[in-house]
């Protein structure tokens, strides 16, 4: 009994001791793993505040690409470099072997901030893009004071205005939606949005193209598209190609000529004024210095929505207003009319032609995104239903997230495509 109480405390004694001399080896240890991991902190943190700060340059200055270098910021030796498309085309050997950006073009760029200190040495990468405008369900630089968004519409995708947001009731938004201004509510309504997604009402105003960017479509319509300077309408056929008629000096329409889309860039211009209907097997962008007038159905020869593979799209741009003709919903029928297309109105709205006379004409099916001006009228509503012009049902094209169509316009401001810090290397040091 006494020999094995000798024993198993014999035991306790070498354990403790064990124990002591493992804790004396982590204390030695530990203020050697603190300072490196402050450094390794202190390293990350630099990194990444002068990408904050080159992304926040780039926000109010979409050209700025001056970088930024230090031999001595904040206790260490610091740059920040800009690489835009002319230097990925010209496989400037400073961009990184192991970034991320696929299809670069001249709207992407990347920064690269780059920390060392005694001990240690930091990267962060930050790739940038000014968006196509195509990306929005919904985008207004104004809103009308009498026009609401209502019980029973639905938003999906990005939702921007740089006015305020009129509210009657609870639509529904299913994507971001952001304005420098918080809703106003409608003062008959109980008011209760249902904001399913991030929301930001204190965000910068998105100014909409201006001239530089029509510069560069026109452009694009003039080297390897479709140029053309006076009235024409653009009928386009499900085989893929598209039949113009051109109006004469008499007003009169002449033959069509057939264009392929697959042997030209999809862009097609007018100085005047554009009329369409038809449907695209392809890809195109219609711009008119003067209006677009709907003239019947828009549509895919494969439904995204049956087909989320469809690579067919169409991009509307008008420097003037985007119209429904009177008589659209009678190409196809009696009733209703069929759109699919990317739409932007940048004179004034997208818009029924004298949406307040006449009959209920249908449903204005729209399947894409509207950016307008001023959000227009399609029709006049009494008693709980339609009086004349279109009901609204409105769907967006989620393909607009990652495709766009030909050429069409861009933001000016940047938005991030990925964020990545690279593992933290420490220097001189044969145990790390």
């Amino acid at each position: 009994m006494g020999r094995g109480l000798l024993i198993l405390v014999s035991g306790m004694i070498v354990i403790v001791g064990i124990i002591q001399n493992s804790i004396d080896n982590r204390m030695q240890f530990l203020p050697e793993q603190t300072a490196d991991y402050h450094q390794e902190m202190d390293a990350k943190n630099i990194a990444n505040s002068l990408t904050n700060y080159g992304v926040n340059e780039m926000k109010k200055n979409s050209d700025w690409n001056s970088g930024f270098s230090s031999s001595d910021f904040m206790g260490a030796e610091v740059s920040l470099e800009v690489f835009d498309y002319s230097d990925y085309a010209s496989n400037n050997p400073d961009i990184p072997d192991d970034h991320n950006i696929k299809d670069w073009d001249q709207y992407k760029a990347l920064l690269v901030s780059k920390v060392k200190t005694n001990r240690t040495e930091a990267v962060t990468e930050v790739a940038v893009t000014r968006p196509s405008f195509s990306r929005y369900s919904y985008f207004t630089d104004t809103e009308a004071s009498n026009i609401y968004f209502y019980d029973g519409d639905v938003l999906n995708g990005p939702v921007h205005t740089n006015g305020t947001f009129n509210i009657a009731g609870s639509p529904e938004f299913n994507g971001p939606v952001s304005s420098p201004n918080d809703w106003e509510g409608h003062p008959s309504y109980k008011n209760d949005p249902q904001f399913n997604d991030d929301t930001n009402f204190n965000s910068g105003e998105r100014p909409m193209p201006d001239s530089d960017d029509l510069d560069k479509l026109r452009s694009n319509a003039q080297n390897d598209g479709l140029k053309f300077n006076e009235d024409i309408y653009a009928n386009f056929k499900k085989n893929g190609t598209v039949e113009i008629w051109k109006k004469d000096y008499s007003g009169n329409w002449t033959s069509p000529t057939s264009y392929d889309l697959n042997n030209f860039n999809g862009v097609i211009s007018s100085s005047k004024k554009i009329h369409t209907k038809g449907t695209i097997k392809g890809q195109a962008t219609l711009h008119s210095e003067e209006q677009v007038e709907i003239m019947g159905d828009l549509k895919y020869a494969h439904e995204p929505k049956k087909n989320p593979n469809s690579s067919d799209v169409l991009g509307i741009v008008s420097e003037g207003d985007v119209q429904v003709d009177y008589n659209a919903h009678k190409d196809s029928g009696s009733k209703d009319v069929e759109i699919n297309a990317t739409i932007m109105a940048l004179g004034e709205s997208f818009e029924v032609e004298h949406h307040q006379y006449g009959n209920n004409r249908g449903t204005i099916e729209l399947y894409g995104g509207i950016q307008q001006k001023k959000r227009g009228p399609v029709g006049t509503f009494g008693g709980g239903k339609i009086q004349s012009g279109y009901s609204k049902d409105y769907s967006y094209d989620s393909r607009m997230q990652n495709m766009h169509p030909p050429s069409y316009p861009r933001e000016r401001t940047f938005a991030r495509l990925y964020w990545k810090e690279k593992p933290v290397k420490f220097l001189n040091k044969e145990d790390h």
